[in-house]
């Protein structure tokens, strides 16, 4: 019996210490905690090898964050006006040989007018031209040509002075006896600034103010008129007179300026209304450039949103 028990008490030492040299199992849900070292995971196609990863050399960039725009604010008599109207056709410019883009910045004409008009409310207006157009086979304009022409436009029998003699009451502009004079200056101290521009340069400028010229158009936001060189240049459907169009689109932006929306025409045969979208459609109206006849009455029609 006792050489029975010496081999197997043995054989019981002997796994107890195999045991005790064994790496303990570890628990369920065990992870190891990170270190400094550690490697990024691996993607979904890396090898499930147990190898380590070398440190990246390169640490990423933190990301920057983007800058506010700057936002653009207006001074603002009325609603924002063009002679596109509300629903106007879509017009594709053709190759017409006008230049379509200028530098975008201004050259003022100098010098100062005389006071024209006897109206109460005194409009001081100055004038400029965009620079850097490259007139090609064009007759070049300059800031003081194109001042005589506006001059001339506001200082007419027909145009805006003449509410000095005739004041315009509209009910739906919230008019009474309103009536205007007009002059020109060049020192900045300006009501309104009356601009003629390259299509692209009006396009934009007008289009920061929510109006769409669409390469053809001229308009009038805030304290500054628009003049698109492409009409300037060639006129429009319905006027066969450069200088009538001229005039009408001087006078048009201008009364926007003053506070008229858009009119529609009064009847088949009648004057079209200065503030009517003439160069979209005459609806039966006989193209007109001034706001007042030769009477001295005040030219309008119905109310039209602008």
């Amino acid at each position: 019996m006792r050489r029975v028990w010496r081999p197997l008490l043995a054989v019981v030492v002997m796994s107890a210490a195999i045991s005790a040299c064994a790496k303990p199992a570890r628990p369920a849900g065990f992870t190891a905690p990170p270190s400094a070292t550690e490697s990024a995971p691996a993607s979904p196609s890396a090898s499930a090898s147990p190898s380590v990863s070398a440190k990246p050399s390169i640490k990423p960039s933190p990301s920057r964050k983007p800058s506010p725009r700057p936002t653009k604010t207006y001074t603002k008599t009325v609603a924002p006006g063009a002679d596109t109207g509300t629903s106007a056709p879509s017009p594709a410019p053709t190759n017409d040989g006008v230049p379509t883009h200028g530098a975008g910045t201004f050259a003022i004409a100098g010098g100062t007018s005389e006071v024209v008009g006897t109206g109460t409310t005194l409009v001081k207006y100055q004038v400029e031209l965009e620079q850097g157009i490259t007139w090609g086979t064009i007759q070049p304009w300059t800031a003081s040509g194109f001042a005589s022409a506006v001059d001339g436009i506001l200082s007419g029998e027909r145009s805006w002075i003449a509410s000095g003699q005739h004041p315009i009451t509209d009910p739906d502009e919230q008019m009474t006896d309103a009536s205007w004079a007009f002059q020109r200056v060049s020192d900045g101290t300006y009501s309104v600034r009356v601009r003629l521009a390259t299509p692209d340069t009006v396009d934009k400028l007008c289009g920061s103010a929510g109006v769409q010229t669409q390469g053809v158009y001229s308009c009038r936001y805030g304290k500054n008129i628009l003049i698109n060189l492409r009409r300037w240049l060639k006129g429009a459907t319905g006027f066969t007179d450069l200088t009538v169009y001229r005039s009408m689109v001087i006078n048009h932006e201008t009364g926007h300026f003053l506070g008229f929306n858009h009119m529609k025409c009064p009847g088949s045969g009648q004057l079209a209304p200065v503030m009517q979208t003439q160069t979209i459609a005459l609806e039966g109206c006989l193209p007109n450039p001034s706001p007042f006849t030769a009477e001295g009455v005040f030219v309008m029609g119905p109310w039209a949103p602008s």
